[in-house]
């Protein structure tokens, strides 16, 4: 039996035999479907000999659609696909069990099933149809933690996930967290390993066994402030290679109004800086300002084949603030300029390629009363290759009562300058849910959306729609956990 199924096996059995077996439980349940049309981009060609001249001094297809010939024996374009429906559907579940008869012990455990209904099963991430996502024994005492199973571990060298051990143990006397973890990793931003059939379009290029992780992480906590430092890498256990080995050091501070939030990583397998930042902040009751400078590199781990194309790191500053004049009234806004570092490439056509961008966004939310909430972005970007422009809006009305509905509406531009076609988008559509004291949500969500790629040829396409969306959480379990508590008593003086 493989770890996950003995991880499913034991929550099974904890949820089935809880009266007997546990002494209190707590399951919350979330289902949630949506209906979605989308319309792709089909690679297609004709026997050179059949391009004809077009208007714009190209050449064409008979019916109109430009081509790009290159001396083959064959011209290639793409056309617009077919419009696919998706219909998927996902029902996840979450299981704390404690009190198992050892102090400090408990089970977690988080899964889900997911699927197309759709008749088209075009939906990505459907597959593998049940996934267990974290399933781990957990044990506390007053010094360390400890815990066992499939578990996601956030960092500041990217989240992941694996299956094996974690351990924390605390030093309060010098203020020092010292934590330690290995295993057998999952593929990046996945549930299952590198390795798993379902991510087949990796193909030849995926890994043949799981790889080994190991890590460790040194953190120092004292009046506000907070450093951490942690070392990760990956193995092949196939010839004991490395996949990839990273270090990374964080820093947060914060003194009465202010605070300041850096961090670094380093790729050590490759002998490079890999993401810095540095924030500093000023919050006070009635505005809020930031600003920061970081980088950024894209990480790729050493067996896979996007390292091989070098992809530069770009620098960026930036600045934020938020004006609360009134109760009722926000003001926000965010700018950023960045500029990518020099790729080293020879453009021959084209003199000097353009290396840099900005992006700016801002908004307001304005609350009458308790019952009202109107809100509205405006954003602008231009950067090398393309720029957008986007507004959107929306309005909540609740009622009372755990019930509330929102209307909302907004319109996106996407210019692109290296491509053929602009693609613009509007949606206009409304919401309402209905939570009854955090143990109930049920909520439903219908749009009319719009989709146009326009292109000066026959390629041009466009895709109207409703997307339907709905789903329902329940959380049930012991009364353990809701046991008011004793009377208050006061303080000694």
């Amino acid at each position: 039996m493989t770890l996950s199924r003995g991880l499913v096996a034991a929550c099974a059995l904890a949820a089935l035999s809880s009266p007997a077996f546990a002494q209190d439980y707590r399951v919350r349940l979330d289902a949630r479907l949506q209906a979605v049309s989308f319309r792709g981009l089909v690679a297609d060609s004709i026997p050179a000999a059949e391009a004809v001249p077009g208007s714009s001094g190209g050449l064409e297809t008979p019916d109109g659609i430009a081509v790009r010939c290159g001396g083959g024996a064959f011209c290639h374009f793409f056309r617009p696909g077919p419009e696919l429906r998706g219909v998927p559907a996902a029902i996840s579940a979450s299981l704390a069990v404690w009190g198992l008869g050892i102090q400090g012990l408990a089970l977690h455990a988080t899964g889900r099933v997911v699927g197309d209904l759709g008749g088209d099963d075009v939906w990505p991430g459907t597959e593998p149809a049940a996934q267990l996502i974290e399933g781990y024994l957990d044990y506390r005492r007053s010094s360390f933690i400890a815990r066992a199973g499939r578990q996601l571990l956030t960092s500041r060298l990217e989240p992941m996930g694996f299956d094996g051990a974690w351990l924390q143990a605390r030093i309060d006397r010098f203020s020092v967290e010292l934590t330690g973890y290995g295993g057998w990793g999952l593929g990046q931003a996945a549930v299952v390993p590198a390795s798993n059939p379902a991510l087949n379009p990796l193909d030849e290029w995926r890994p043949r066994d799981r790889q080994i992780v190991a890590g460790a992480e040194v953190a120092w906590q004292y009046r506000g402030v907070d450093v951490r430092g942690e070392y990760r890498r990956e193995i092949d256990p196939v010839d004991n290679s490395f996949v990839s080995e990273r270090t990374g050091l964080s820093f947060h501070s914060r003194a009465r109004s202010f605070m300041a939030t850096a961090g670094l990583d380093y790729n050590m397998a490759e002998g490079r800086l890999g993401n810095a930042d540095l924030t500093l902040s000023l919050l006070r009751p009635r505005y809020s300002l930031s600003s920061g400078v970081r980088r950024y590199r894209p990480f790729f781990s050493l067996w896979t084949l996007w390292g091989a194309f070098s992809p530069v790191p770009y620098s960026a500053v930036n600045a934020s603030g938020e004006l609360r004049p009134t109760v009722w009234l926000s003001l926000h806004a965010r700018g950023e300029r960045y500029r990518y570092q020099d790729a080293g490439v020879s453009t021959a056509l084209i003199p000097q390629l353009e290396d840099r961008g900005w992006r700016l966004t801002s908004g307001a939310t304005v609350t009458p009363s308790a019952r009202w909430m109107l809100d509205a972005n405006y954003g602008l970007e231009h950067g090398p290759g393309a720029r957008s422009r986007f507004a959107d809006a929306s309005v909540t009305f609740a009622p009372g009562a755990g019930l509330s509905f929102d209307m909302y509406g907004g319109a996106l531009a996407r210019p692109l300058e290296l491509r053929y076609y602009d693609a613009n988008s509007r949606w206009l559509g409304a919401r309402a849910e209905w939570q009854r004291s955090g143990q109930q949500r049920i909520w439903a969500d219908v749009a009319r959306v719009s989709d146009e790629r326009e292109r000066p040829d026959a390629a041009s396409s466009s895709l109207a729609q409703f997307r339907l969306r709905a789903g329902v959480s329940v959380a049930f379990g012991s009364g353990a956990d809701r046991t008011p508590l004793p009377p208050a008593r006061p303080l000694a003086r």
